[in-house]
């Protein structure tokens, strides 16, 4: 609605980040190189902590994207789902014939289809990236019934390779620590934080450019007062920016100010907290 307006050409502040858009923080890029090592030392699964709005599912998609013998990517989304509809869930975004959807009868023989189909994968010299997101929200019996025999699987069976990343709110590292077998058998952990102020300087900047602007549309005051309020958290970022934009369309703004962002601050933000 707004994009020829500010002589955009297009929204740059979507609610979703495809990997090339991803920006390189510094909480960022330490996560990426731990993830590389876990990766390049078969050395077990990873954790990835931050809190709600701050960017894990696009870094997930960006270390997937930068890694790409990381394959099939099976990214589970739905932690509300049972042992038995995750396992079912797996197996059929890892068989390419999708027999996991009729796969029936107790979970001993879903998970050995399972089995099966990462032994496959293993022989065509690929190793699937199995990644948890929101990893808090998985019921304890899914821990214990799905994760961990998947981490179970990936030491004892020479022949399949695989990764698993979880990633989850920072609360999720205490639970982890209850379940000893887990935790031992996390290889790296990585914390993911909101931007510095430099840092959401520099991702406000990116996104504009990368859908043609040419002129600063944020004051520098207003990029300052958009970290204050946000806390350098992504998604509160692009909630405010997008509305921004819209507002200043709306009223005709030539820039927008530090006072616009607050006008539309305490609007947004309870939603985005």
């Amino acid at each position: 609605m707004y994009e020829s307006y500010w002589k955009l050409k297009a929204r740059p502040f979507p609610q979703a980040t495809d990997p090339p858009l991803f920006f390189r923080s510094q909480s960022g890029a330490a996560a990426l190189l731990r993830f590389r090592f876990a990766v390049e030392n078969l050395s077990g699964p990873a954790l990835l902590l931050g809190q709600s709005g701050c960017g894990k599912t696009s870094l997930v998609r960006r270390f997937a994207s930068e890694n790409t013998s990381l394959r099939p990517f099976v990214h589970a989304v739905i932690p509300s789902l049972g042992v038995e509809e995750q396992l079912r869930m797996l197996l059929c975004e890892l068989s390419e014939d999708q027999r996991g959807l009729g796969t029936s009868g107790p979970l001993d023989v879903i998970f050995r289809e399972l089995r099966a189909q990462l032994r496959r994968h293993t022989a065509c010299g690929r190793r699937p990236l199995l990644f948890f997101d929101d990893a808090h929200l998985l019921s304890d019996d899914c821990l214990q019934q799905v994760v961990l025999p998947l981490l179970h699987l990936a030491e004892a069976d020479a022949n399949l390779k695989l990764m698993v990343l979880l990633a989850a709110q920072p609360a999720f590292a205490t639970r982890v620590r209850r379940f000893g077998q887990l935790s031992e058998r996390i290889a790296v952990t990585a914390t993911l934080s909101g931007f510095s102020a430099d840092e959401t300087a520099g991702y406000v900047r990116q996104c504009l450019e990368h859908v043609g602007a040419t002129e600063s549309i944020f004051s520098r005051s207003a990029v300052q007062r958009l970290h204050e309020v946000s806390g350098g958290i992504p998604r509160r970022l692009n909630r405010l920016c997008d509305m921004a934009l819209l507002v200043g369309f709306a009223e005709q703004k030539s820039q927008l100010s530090e006072s616009d962002i607050d006008a539309i601050s305490g609007e947004l933000m309870p939603v985005a907290a």
